[in-house]
């Protein structure tokens, strides 16, 4: 048997797996998980979207429930690694807010199918739930919720304020309207094609509510 795995050759001369081949099979799979659920996707519907050999799928990552961890891995990373340090408890807190909700605003641009796995983990989770959603979201909650306990602190918010609802009310408002941008776009609403003038327009609300007069 041919043996079709893809390897790169390190300076010592060992094989190392193609990480251009991993990263679209990956890419491919959050793609195809972003419109069915994880069990409805085949490792033979991954390879042809991501132009691989099946075999190679099963080489990188063994099976589908792996692959599926590997992409959930992916993009929470990302999520920590593009979002998380914008919660911000130091300097000027009010740009500190208006900076981290764009900054989801703009990772959801990029990362359209971080959504759909989230919400999906939410509703009908994996064992990816308990060692990688859960972790990244607490970890993510913390800091949103420090930023925010911070302006109640510097009396810039009112005393008395849930510093916890505050956040949620932001993290909310955001992603809905990318949650909902097909809906949006099907009926013609403009907020479908104004996300950044919607967010500036989300924050000030919730900033004028909270703020001390």
């Amino acid at each position: 048997m041919v043996d079709q795995r893809k390897t790169i050759q390190t300076d010592g001369g060992a094989d190392v797996p193609d990480q251009n081949t991993r990263a679209k099979i990956i890419e491919a799979t959050a793609a195809l998980l972003s419109q069915s659920c994880r069990h409805a996707v085949s490792i033979r519907d991954i390879a042809r979207e991501s132009g691989a050999n099946s075999a190679l799928v099963s080489y990188y990552f063994g099976g589908k429930e792996q692959l599926y961890g590997a992409v959930v891995a992916e993009q929470f990373a990302a999520y920590e690694r593009e979002v998380v340090p914008l919660f911000k408890a130091e300097g000027d807190i009010r740009r500190n807010i208006t900076e981290a909700c764009k900054a989801i605003a703009d990772f959801h641009k990029r990362r359209p199918f971080w959504l759909t796995l989230y919400l999906r983990e939410l509703t009908n989770p994996s064992a990816c739930y308990e060692t990688v959603v859960k972790p990244c979201i607490d970890n993510a909650s913390r800091q949103a919720t420090a930023m925010i306990q911070a302006g109640i602190d510097q009396g810039i918010f009112r005393p008395g304020i849930n510093a916890r609802f505050v956040v949620q009310s932001l993290i909310a408002l955001v992603n809905y309207q990318f949650i909902s941008q097909r809906l949006l776009r099907d009926l013609r609403l403009d907020p479908a094609d104004q996300a950044d003038s919607y967010v500036d327009f989300a924050v000030a609300m919730v900033l004028n509510h909270i703020v001390s007069k």
